[in-house]
């Protein structure tokens, strides 16, 4: 959220419900529903500097739209993150975040505490492209730092987990992190930014350095996975 945002430092109460909202000329109270697939353009002109990234603007809901917007303009502000992009399911989350973050050579280290399709994600689908995982016990942080390689890029993470609501140590994870300089991602499974607001969390603990450009801290989905950059 920017400094000049009106709803800096809002309570998280204020900011469930104001964030995000863009009035339109209509004078709605609460946000309105933007049902449409498509937009209209002032110009043949107009609409080419758009499809071709050269102007911003909506272009096509499956890849803009103003409910949308004002859905990650909310959650970005409740986990105090700089951006969010929401998808359609959690395994949506983390298979973009994956496929945005990782590259054939990579090493993941993942705990063996999350999500079935989680695991089939990264042993079955990211293998075939060339990365590799290595699983180890959620609270293991000897087993963490034990599978770390030159080439891991990824340390990935849910917490609580589901269903032994197992819960890790992401203080010593993010600065384990941070040591190897990969990304420490957060399956946020359970816990809504009213319990659990990880960013905040590490501002405070100064465990993760500012992001740079490519990575800037981003809240994907329905707060399911938290992207720390430590690199």
């Amino acid at each position: 959220m920017s400094e000049h945002d009106p709803l800096a430092g809002a309570h998280i109460d204020t900011l469930a419900i104001r964030s995000g909202i863009r009035r339109t000329h209509e004078g709605e109270h609460a946000e309105p529903i933007f049902l449409t697939s498509s937009y209209v353009f002032d110009s043949a002109a107009e609409a080419a500097a758009r499809f071709s990234g050269e102007q911003p603007g909506n272009v096509y809901s499956r890849y803009t739209n103003p409910t949308v917007r004002a859905f990650e303009q909310r959650l970005a502000a409740l986990e105090g993150a700089e951006a969010c992009v929401a998808t359609a399911s959690g395994m949506a989350a983390i298979l973009s975040t994956c496929m945005a973050l990782l590259k054939s050579g990579d090493h993941v280290v993942c705990s063996r505490d999350v999500f079935g399709t989680t695991v089939n994600l990264f042993s079955k689908y990211l293998a075939k492209f060339g990365v590799e995982v290595t699983f180890v016990p959620l609270v293991d942080l000897a087993g963490w730092r034990a599978a770390l390689r030159p080439n891991t890029a990824m340390l990935f993470v849910e917490t609580p987990s589901n269903p032994l609501c197992e819960v890790a140590d992401l203080a010593v994870l993010s600065q384990l992190a941070k040591e190897h300089r990969c990304l420490l991602v957060v399956d946020n499974c359970f816990c809504t930014p009213r319990c659990s607001c990880r960013w905040r969390w590490a501002r405070t603990s100064s465990c993760i350095p500012p992001p740079n450009t490519s990575t800037a801290r981003v809240a994907v989905s329905v707060a399911q996975c938290l992207v720390a950059p430590s690199r």
